[in-house]
């Protein structure tokens, strides 16, 4: 039993150094100057599992997680599956810090409560402009819209950026770019260039 306290422990505290590098990242690209604008909601995918009684009441659980008791972040969530079968916790709150600490409490609870395997992958949503990117167009310069994927399974993120609703539709180029300017500023990312799988059907 000691073991295996300490071996939940230990996971716990490495995916809260993971989630909050992306807090690490935001700060120091603001320091250096340029604009980050991470967006309100972020999402956490998963397997579905209603043979699980934390899953099958996850509605309830989440309320509680999120609103009840005297450090309770108070975001706002919803549930919906999408095409591909899996269902999404979708998180809205307008402070990021809080946001961040949302999704890994939730995240948290979902891997310690029979279902780790379960758990695919976080999303951010972030607006980037200035010197933490380096491309430009006509009608925005300098200004880069981007998603954030956090994989469970790799303990990394890397930033997905489609240009369409069809898979493979993706600016390959421009992740590249935005991806070692976020490693740059400090976040966990993932360097193998073949795990950046793309995410099509975002619902947010």
């Amino acid at each position: 039993m000691t073991a295996w306290f300490f071996k939940r422990k230990s996971q716990t505290n490495k995916l809260w150094d993971s989630m909050s590098s992306a807090s690490k990242m935001v700060a120091t690209i603001r320091r250096g100057g340029s604009a980050i604008s991470p967006r309100r909601q972020a999402g956490i995918i998963f397997k579905p599992d209603d043979g699980n009684s934390f899953m099958a009441n996850l509605e309830e659980h989440l309320n509680n997680i999120l609103h009840v008791g005297e450090g309770a972040t108070k975001t706002g969530f919803d549930l919906a599956d999408d095409d591909h079968g899996m269902r999404w916790v979708i998180l809205d709150d307008g402070n990021f810090t809080d946001l961040l600490s949302s999704v890994y409490t939730v995240s948290n609870a979902i891997q310690h409560n029979g279902v780790r395997g379960n758990l695919l992958a976080a999303v951010f949503n972030f607006d980037f402009a200035g010197k933490a990117v380096a491309t430009e167009s006509a009608d925005n310069p300098r200004f880069l819209q981007s998603y954030l994927i956090f994989r469970f399974d790799r303990n990394s993120y890397y930033p997905f950026i489609p240009t369409g609703v069809k898979e493979g539709d993706r600016d390959r180029e421009r992740e590249k770019e935005l991806g070692a300017s976020m490693r740059n500023h400090g976040l966990n990312l993932e360097r193998s260039f073949s795990e950046w799988l793309g995410l099509w059907g975002i619902p947010f």
